[in-house]
Order: structure tokens, then C-alpha cells, then sequence
């Protein structure tokens, strides 16, 4: 039989940042020996996330259309 732990989580929205954190030290506990692999995961889809948001926010990261001479 599968056991299925569960917490439960309570977030100050004026504080983003500091209760992500804390949210994945949290989760982090409950896996000794795999913390290594879950932040890994975690960085790389906030790497992403990062990655999607400055490609729309900075318009030097965009690639120049074919046939322009800029």
C-alpha cells in the first residue's frame, strides 16, 4: 500500500520570493538523498520559465528577421 504524505501550505503573497524558498526547503525535508535531483528539476524549470519571460521582455535577445538589415 502506497503512502501518500501530504502538507499542507501556508503562503504571505506579500513575500513571493522568500516563501517559494521556504516552500522547497520544506518539501526538501521529506526527501533525504534526493535533494540534489529535485533542485536540479526546480532549476531547470525555472531556467525555462526565466528564459520565456526575457525573450518577450528584451527585445536585444530576439533574432533579426531574414531579409532586414538591422
Amino acid at each position: 500500500m502506497a503512502v501518500v504524505k501530504r502538507i499542507d501550505l501556508s503562503l504571505d503573497l506579500t513575500r513571493p520570493a522568500e516563501e517559494i524558498i521556504e516552500s522547497i526547503i520544506q518539501v526538501l525535508s521529506y526527501y533525504p538523498g534526493a535533494q540534489l535531483e529535485i533542485l536540479q528539476k526546480v532549476d531547470q524549470g525555472i531556467g525555462d520559465m526565466l528564459a520565456a519571460l526575457q525573450s518577450k521582455t528584451d527585445p536585444q535577445n530576439e533574432v533579426p528577421e531574414q531579409g532586414t538589415d538591422k
